[in-house]
C-alpha cells in the first residue's frame, strides 16, 4: 500500500491510500490492512482498511475487530 499525506496552500489536509492489486486479494480473503499513521505525521491514529461483499459483511468485520481491539 502506499500513503501520503499533502498539506494544502488552502489549509486543508489530504490522505491517499493506494491500493494494489496484492492488496485487493488480501482484502477480498479476509485479511484487513492495518497500518499506523504516525509517519504521515497524524500522531495516536491507525488505520484499518476492511472489504466486505455487502455492508453487512464489513460491520461484521468491524464488530470482530472492535471485540478484539477495542477498549
Amino acid at each position: 500500500m502506499i500513503k501520503a499525506r499533502v498539506d494544502g496552500k488552502d489549509g486543508r489536509h489530504l490522505l491517499a491510500l493506494g491500493l494494489s492489486g496484492e492488496n485487493v486479494t488480501r482484502l477480498i480473503a479476509d485479511e484487513p490492512i492495518f497500518t499506523n499513521l504516525v509517519e504521515l505525521g497524524i500522531p495516536d491514529l491507525d488505520l484499518v482498511i476492511i472489504y466486505g461483499k455487502t455492508e453487512e459483511d464489513a460491520l461484521a468485520q468491524i464488530k470482530a475487530l472492535v471485540e478484539t481491539k477495542g477498549r
